[in-house]
């Protein structure tokens, strides 16, 4: 595993070496930031925050960035404990103080935070590094897995992906990545109605998704994303703020709506779509509460 250097984490060598760890294994995928886009629920531009180290990657965005490289999830995971690990424990144990007047042995009331005594100061570094020291066998296990990895990753001489194959005589076993997309049609969870307000990553209908209409609003990325194997859409913002919302509704009056939470992006549950009543029915809406701004595509809002 490359080892950290803290240029992209912004000094942090834990988080430097979850970074260089995630642009190896993109590399060694030969996945773009498009592809990424598509094969998950994040988009182009959270991919660049996370792999360029602007932004540490939630646990998910992980486990989907692992599925879609066809790669181990769990060496990064432990990645990620670490680096969080970090951001929240002291920056160092706090030296040792010289000696002080004792305070009054019948004193119950706590002690300003300047004035703890060595016992605090020695539990919080306890507490702090503990932690730390826990993940510290995975980490070890994490680099040998993704040295492993690699190997699995670039071995064919012809320079093509490795997906779903079997390992060459020479390759290690241990190392066979996570099972990705299949090369064949895409076996899904639902199909039209029954896909209606099912999660579309739950159902394997990120798959094949395609955006099919998009419109903007203040920056603000308004996609309605089409699976074709499961006959659903569903509506999904990017480059947004916590508060804004994406809604999505047909002509039967079926609609989801989804509200950033965290980070910059979210995206819907599913509506159906059929022959009949195609995605081009479908109208996505994403609104800026803060700025009582709405924008629609096809133009017009969305009614309760």
């Amino acid at each position: 595993m490359a080892a950290g250097s803290g240029s992209a984490g912004g000094g942090d060598a834990p988080r430097g070496d979850l970074f260089a760890e995630m642009r190896r294994i993109k590399d060694a995928s030969r996945l773009s930031y498009n592809r990424l886009a598509d094969k998950t629920h994040y988009s182009r531009s959270s991919w660049e925050r996370f792999l360029n180290g602007k932004q540490v990657p939630t646990r998910i965005a992980v486990e989907e960035f692992a599925v879609a490289a066809g790669a181990d999830p769990e060496p990064l995971l432990v990645l990620l404990e670490l680096a969080v690990v970090r951001e929240e424990a002291p920056a160092e144990e706090p030296a040792p103080r010289t000696p002080e007047r004792p305070a009054p042995a019948s004193a119950a009331s706590p002690a300003a935070p300047g004035a703890q005594g060595p016992e605090h100061a020695t539990a919080a570094g306890r507490f702090a590094w503990s932690r730390i020291l826990r993940t510290a066998a995975g980490v070890l296990a994490g680099a040998l897995l993704g040295s492993g990895l690699t190997a699995f990753l670039i071995r064919p001489a012809d320079g093509g992906a490795a997906k779903g194959g079997t390992a060459a005589a020479t390759g290690s076993p241990a190392a066979a990545p996570a099972q990705t997309r299949p090369t064949g049609p895409v076996k899904v969870g639902c199909k039209s109605d029954t896909c209606l307000r099912r999660e579309p990553q739950a159902e394997d209908c990120q798959w094949d998704a395609v955006t099919v209409r998009q419109t903007f609003l203040r920056g603000m990325s308004i996609q309605l994303r089409y699976s074709e194997a499961c006959q659903a859409v569903w509506g999904r913002v990017e480059n947004g703020n916590i508060g804004d919302t994406v809604m999505i509704k047909d002509r039967r009056s079926s609609s989801d709506e989804a509200t950033i939470r965290m980070e910059h992006d979210t995206y819907t549950r599913m509506l159906a779509v059929t022959p009949d009543e195609t995605w081009e029915t479908i109208t996505i809406c994403g609104a800026i509460p803060s700025q009582k701004e709405q924008e629609c595509s096809p133009l017009g809002a969305i009614t309760p």
